[in-house]
């Protein structure tokens, strides 16, 4: 496989040359801007406009012979425009983040985004297949893990690759996959810093979670000859408008992938228009849920209820991943039902943590007593307020299966929705807003087993609860319905790595 790939052959000329290391790092990031595919009548003009522009070399005239052949990729100044932004503006936006708070934070991620963890600086797993699965964030995360772990039970000896692009979700993967997977920090888009992660595992395959389309890598997958698969896959209305509009860039991209198995049919239709082959692009759903139910199992759950002394005798509502307007509206909510129901608790996350400050100053204003999951969790202070913010990430899914009524966010704005099969795990009942598109088929699973209820509103969203209130038996006799939806979409890990296996050419 991998001297099919041409990844054990002699590397391409000034890949993984150590005299090119030593090269000056201005001209050799800048020489990557003429390492772009590109059209033979556009080549010789463009790279003489940049390269007079910067002062000329033959150095960077040397930089665009033969590109002219490369031609399995698209080709136009989109690719150029693009590269100049990343080396010029996205260097100088580098430097200025490296000073924030936010980097200083978790620098240690951060530098590895910038490439200490690649080239000459890292260390290969050993093992054969090699894989390199890229997951975005936590949501990614989790619907890599079941796929991973499938793969490791498939083929032992295979060498796991994980990228991950946020610090939380590298938090994350490492605590629930690093036995089976070296986790390291995704490489900033930068032309040097993915061939240098690239040359430096010699992937025999690389897999993408969900939508993560990166031109600079896809260029380099291709040009070593690396083949791609997307899992999980989506793309959202919002998102293909966007790449349409710079098809030069992404239209590649998608005729780059070897197999794209696709969330939706939705999904399917949005990639093939977008480039990618009919022939090979499948609707496999998504291998997130085949974790979900065993999740639930040695659950913090239990243990985080004592720590928030909710006794049985407390309706508690949960509200998760809350955005832009809900997060008010499930506040005002909650506020009118707990002046009929002064016992009633209520756990609210935002999807986004910055955003908490709108939330604690409502309250505040209101007169409404509230105080922070990470307080509680650690022991700090009792709970005496109604409400708990969450001021944590990663802990939603196990905050689920403290909630009697649970909301989930991203629906009563046109977001798309967010994981609304999270708390169908536990067997609750879901309640969410209108604006179903990115989970369409959990929603049609949901209403098929009786476990979701659509509401229009806020508004709405009162009237229902306050008429189950009284009724808490009977939505938990529906729980054994809302686990069924989730059962009925698993089994996808296992199809992800058939496709995976197939394209390996391993039986």
């Amino acid at each position: 496989m991998s001297a099919r790939l041409g990844l054990d052959r002699k590397p391409l000329s000034g890949l993984g040359d150590h005299q090119d290391r030593q090269d000056d790092g201005t001209w050799r990031r800048i020489s990557f801007l003429f390492e772009m595919p590109t059209q033979p009548n556009r080549a010789g003009a463009v790279g003489k406009m940049i390269s007079s522009s910067l002062g000329g070399t033959d150095f960077l005239s040397r930089g665009l012979q033969g590109f002219h052949r490369e031609t399995a990729i698209a080709l136009n100044l989109s690719w150029y425009a693009y590269n100049l932004l990343v080396t010029t503006i996205g260097t100088g936006l580098g430097r200025l983040w490296q000073r924030s708070e936010a980097y200083r934070r978790d620098a240690d991620f951060w530098q590895g985004r910038f490439g200490r963890d690649f080239g000459y600086y890292g260390t290969v797993p050993s093992g054969r297949p090699r894989l390199w699965f890229h997951a975005a964030s936590v949501g990614e995360v989790t619907g890599a893990m079941a796929t991973i772990r499938c793969l490791r039970d498939r083929s032992p000896k295979a060498a796991i690759w994980l990228t991950v692009g946020t610090p939380t979700g590298h938090r994350f993967a490492r605590q629930k996959l690093a036995d089976v997977a070296d986790v390291r920090p995704f490489p900033l888009d930068f032309p040097w810093l993915v061939r240098d992660a690239i040359v430096s595992f010699r992937p025999d395959l690389f897999v993408a979670l969900e939508g993560e389309f990166w031109p600079n890598l896809y260029w380099w997958l291709h040009r070593l000859e690396v083949p791609a698969l997307l899992l999980n896959g989506r793309i959202s209305e919002r998102s293909a408008r966007n790449y349409r509009r710079a098809m030069g860039l992404f239209r590649p991209i998608f005729e780059h992938f070897r197999w794209l198995a696709m969330h939706s049919e939705d999904d399917r239709k949005r990639a093939v228009a977008l480039g990618a082959s009919e022939a090979r692009t499948l609707v496999l759903g998504s291998a997130k849920y085949d974790t979900l139910l065993a999740r639930t199992v040695n659950s913090p759950a239990e243990s985080w209820r004592r720590a928030l002394n909710l006794q049985p005798d407390l309706p508690v509502i949960v509200g998760g991943s809350l955005r832009r307007s809900e997060r008010l509206e499930l506040l005002q909510v909650f506020s009118e039902l707990h002046l009929e129901n002064p016992k009633l608790v209520g756990i609210f996350a935002p999807r986004h943590l910055d955003r908490l400050s709108t939330m604690s100053d409502w309250l505040q204003a209101k007169g409404l007593a509230f105080q922070f999951s990470s307080h509680l969790l650690s022991g700090r202070e009792p709970r005496t307020a109604p409400v708990i913010l969450v001021d944590q990430m990663g802990l939603l899914f196990d905050l689920y299966a403290l909630g009697d009524l649970i909301f989930c966010g991203g629906t009563l704005e046109p977001l798309g929705g967010h994981n609304i099969l999270e708390p169908a795990a536990w067997g609750k009942v879901v309640f969410y807003g209108p604006h179903v598109d990115r989970v369409r088929g959990e929603h049609e699973s949901l209403a098929a087993h009786g476990a979701g209820v659509v509401v229009r509103d806020g508004r709405d969203l009162l009237t229902q609860w306050r008429n189950w209130l009284p009724r808490m038996m009977e939505l938990k006799n529906r729980g054994d319905r809302a686990k069924a939806a989730v059962t009925s979409l698993g089994g996808v890990a296992a199809r992800h790595v058939d496709l995976i296996l197939e394209t390996l050419h391993i039986s």
